[in-house]
């Protein structure tokens, strides 16, 4: 399996000459007011990726971009969906071809087996997790999850994960401008909950995600840590990581 990490969250998998995009994201101009300007150029890949099938964690526009889905997806392309968020994709993308699944449902096509399963969004919306493994490598997508009491049995359940993409930022949002009171409780992952959650899934290394390339002072407030902080972490937790630069490929088999 070929892993490439792009923007934020997003990640695109090549395996058995298919391509998987994951929260794929490109355009991220609706939440500026919200994640104001991006620290680093954004990755433009959109003109060159054609996408077997597509999947994303929830709605927000971090991690899901129509944009991405009418750009990159095959006519003959798969838009994997867990069964929590049909109707609402249904009303927005109903004319591609839908693969619906209910949570810890698998579907398996090309040796490629996609499985979404438990998350927890920070603000109470809809979201999944998901595995997605080939015949060599088993990788776990977290999107923006924060802390759940689901990462034991999701670790139990699932063997032999090798990369768990978590959230990394413990980012605590302002949001009361859509009507959410302020909380100052994180609504993803922070890192020592990102090592802690990749550790309970047993995963031979986390892939840090969602981190770095998004602040706002007052309505998006992350989390900061350096090359030290995940040492430390790493070492306290004992669990391993890998850091991929946005664009960086990683080969696994």
């Amino acid at each position: 399996m070929e892993i490439q990490k792009l923007n934020w969250a997003g990640i695109k998998l090549i395996s058995e000459d298919k391509t998987i995009l994951i929260d794929a994201v490109e355009d991220f101009s609706y939440y500026k007011p919200v994640l104001g300007e991006a620290v680093d150029e954004v990755i433009r890949f959109t003109d060159e990726v054609e996408a077997d099938y597509i999947l994303f964690t929830h709605m927000h526009l971090d991690h899901f971009d129509k944009s991405v889905l009418k750009k990159c997806l095959k006519k003959e392309g798969k838009l994997i969906v867990y069964s929590g968020l049909e109707p609402v994709v249904r009303k927005v993308m109903d004319d591609i071809e839908m693969i619906v699944l209910d949570l810890n449902e698998t579907f398996t096509e090309n040796n490629i087996t996609f499985k979404p399963v438990f998350a927890m969004d920070g603000v109470g919306e809809i979201q999944s997790s998901w595995i997605v493994e080939d015949l060599h490598t088993k990788i776990f997508h977290g999107g923006d999850t924060i802390w759940h009491n689901q990462f034991w049995k999701l670790g139990q359940e699932n063997k032999n994960i090798d990369y768990a993409f978590l959230p990394a930022n413990g980012v605590v949002v302002n949001f009361e401008m859509i009507g959410l009171e302020y909380s100052p409780v994180p609504a993803s992952l922070n890192l020592k909950e990102a090592f802690a959650a990749a550790h309970l899934l047993h995963a031979r290394k986390l892939v840090p995600i969602h981190y770095g390339l998004f602040a706002h002072e007052k309505f998006y407030i992350p989390e900061l840590f350096d090359q030290e902080d995940l040492q430390k972490t790493s070492k306290d937790v004992g669990q391993k990581y890998l850091v991929l630069k946005d664009g960086e490929v990683l080969m696994d088999s």
